[in-house]
């Protein structure tokens, strides 16, 4: 039976230098994976903040290449729970418990900035439109951006 929790939690972590070195995003009340617990790793560690702020919908999906909605669905949810918990980070947004991403805290571990949050999953799926009429063959998915 799917979760009927509309929160997940991310954690991410930055460098010195605000570059990402990890992150992961679980359901809230049972703590499973969404889609991959770091589904787009392997694609953005490494980056700044700044250029992952940087990445729309497009340029993400050229990037990962998904091979069906399923995918193409995680890559985007992914890319843009991670873009609102820097945005609010950054102080581009509110961070505030009625936002996309409320930041629960933000500490230290070891010298890298460890930044908690709870993602509101609605926010974020209303981000990411099919076109019209879709039935799923994807090749016109889009994202609005914020």
């Amino acid at each position: 039976m799917p979760c009927s929790n509309l929160v997940e939690q991310i954690r991410i972590t930055l460098d010195e230098r605000d570059r990402l070195t990890g992150y992961r995003l679980i359901k809230q009340t049972c703590g499973q994976d969404v889609g991959a617990r770091s589904f787009l790793a392997e694609f953005l560690l490494g980056l700044s903040v700044d250029e992952l702020l940087a990445i729309d919908s497009e340029r993400m999906l050229a990037i990962c290449r998904p091979e069906d909605d399923v995918s193409r669905f995680l890559n985007l949810k992914h890319l843009f729970a991670i873009q609102a918990v820097l945005e609010a980070y950054t102080g581009r947004s509110n961070g505030a418990s009625d936002s996309l991403c409320a930041i629960v805290e933000i500490g230290d571990d070891q010298g890298q900035v460890v930044i908690d949050a709870d993602i509101d999953v609605i926010s974020v799926t209303d981000k990411i439109q099919a076109c019209a009429g879709c039935s799923g063959c994807g090749s016109d998915l889009q994202a609005f951006e914020a």
